[in-house]
């Protein structure tokens, strides 16, 4: 914590599972794709094999044949026309995701603690640069950033764009997500993730620095943070009677 408050110079978040939860959202576009292709998986595909694509780039995912047959460019065209109408909150396919699965779709979740905590480290140090950096395709992800109502916190949003060998998790991805900012030492960059081994090896590779923050540490953290006494400019200020995390 002391690394990322007072040392670092750029902070760079991971999206789903560090501030968000939107797994569920993902996990329904894979069954709904399957259901439109006319593939068993529909019903046979557990939110435990959504999971074990996390981190993966989607031509990874789209080339999988052993996910999605020989059909991976029609897979890949579907997934991303159902995710987007699923961020959306389209009324329709949440209820075809119920019938199928026999479960209520939750939309997209904000983890309690993760506004204030951006807010703290906005106000703590409002020259420093903090930036998004997700494994989705670019404009899905900054819908969701705007949905969540996060956007004011982050300097730049990053995400993956179409065949390009920059993308998470290759570690060029953080040379996208820092340019333009001239920092002589990579270490002066922190990553923040939820994932222990995936993170932290996605930070190594490149140089960065790791903080993991799952949502159970993230409500911790957010117990030590200043007190918030009023908002300006959409920030908080802090009282600075109380000692820093």
């Amino acid at each position: 914590m002391q690394k990322i408050t007072k040392d670092s110079k750029c902070i760079i978040f991971d999206w789903d599972g560090t501030l968000v939860s939107c797994e569920q959202l993902v996990h329904a576009s894979y069954l709904l794709t399957f259901l439109k292709m006319g593939n068993d998986k529909a019903f046979t595909w557990s939110e435990a094999d959504t999971h074990a694509q996390n981190g993966k780039s989607r031509q990874v995912i789209f080339s999988d044949t052993s996910i999605w047959g020989a059909n991976t460019k029609e897979a890949e065209e579907i997934f991303y026309q159902v995710y987007p109408r699923l961020q959306q909150n389209d009324s329709v396919l949440f209820q075809l995701y119920q019938d199928v699965t026999g479960k209520q779709l939750q939309p997209l979740m904000v983890f309690e603690g993760a506004k204030e905590f951006l807010h703290y480290l906005k106000v703590q140090k409002p020259n420093r640069p903090i930036v998004l950096l997700g494994a989705k395709n670019e404009d899905l992800l900054r819908k969701e950033v705007v949905e969540s109502g996060l956007m004011p916190y982050f300097n730049r949003i990053v995400g993956n764009t179409v065949n390009a060998d920059s993308n998470k998790p290759s570690p060029k991805a953080f040379d996208r997500a820092v340019a333009g900012y001239n920092f002589t030492d990579k270490a002066d960059v922190c990553y923040i993730g939820d994932n222990l081994q995936k993170d932290t090896a996605f930070a190594k590779s490149w140089g960065a620095a790791c903080f993991i923050l799952t949502p159970e540490k993230l409500k911790e953290v957010v117990q030590y943070l200043p007190k918030p006494i009023t908002h300006a400019k959409g920030y908080i200020n802090l009282d600075s009677s109380r000692v820093n995390a």
